[in-house]
């Protein structure tokens, strides 16, 4: 089974928080900062595993501290678990003093029917700690789809 480190898919990307971007409260609008996060995360999986994938889910986002205009992000991601289908992405924002702002896990699915994936292999402190819990997070993803198909049928 071919590997790839956690390193292979990172991608550091930096923004500047622009006034259109906020929100009433005159902070980062969470739609803003939910779509760059989303973009890039799917330019992470691309970089692991060389194919078109789309937003299978957003499986946990937790905003952290509010944003401010002119205030510079720093948007890191990287592939931290890997299905059949699809790759899990772990994002953490940073603001220009290193405060964690928002952090997320998104899955991402391929357009292939069968992709071949390399396995990932993790290499930090960070890296490690989050591919360890990827198994719990996959079951309880799991768990949540075949409740949203009972859901379903319902309606």
């Amino acid at each position: 089974m071919v590997k790839k480190s956690c390193q292979a898919s990172l991608l550091v990307q930096q923004y500047h928080v622009q006034p259109q971007d906020l929100n009433s409260h005159q902070t980062l609008h969470g739609g803003r900062l939910l779509h760059w996060v989303d973009d890039q995360a799917a330019l992470s999986a691309r970089r692991f595993g060389h194919q078109l994938v789309v937003t299978g889910s957003v499986d946990r986002f937790d905003f952290i501290r509010p944003v401010p205009v002119a205030t510079e992000l720093t948007i890191h991601s990287f592939v931290s678990g890997v299905a059949a289908r699809a790759l899990e992405i772990y994002v953490y924002v940073l603001n220009e003093q290193h405060q964690l702002v928002a952090s997320a896990f998104l899955s991402m699915v391929s357009m292939v029917a069968q992709p071949n994936w390399p396995q990932v292999q993790p290499e930090s402190q960070l890296e490690q700690a989050v591919c360890a819990a990827y198994p719990q997070r996959y079951a309880a993803n799991l768990a949540q789809r075949q409740a949203n198909t009972a859901w379903q049928a319902l309606l």
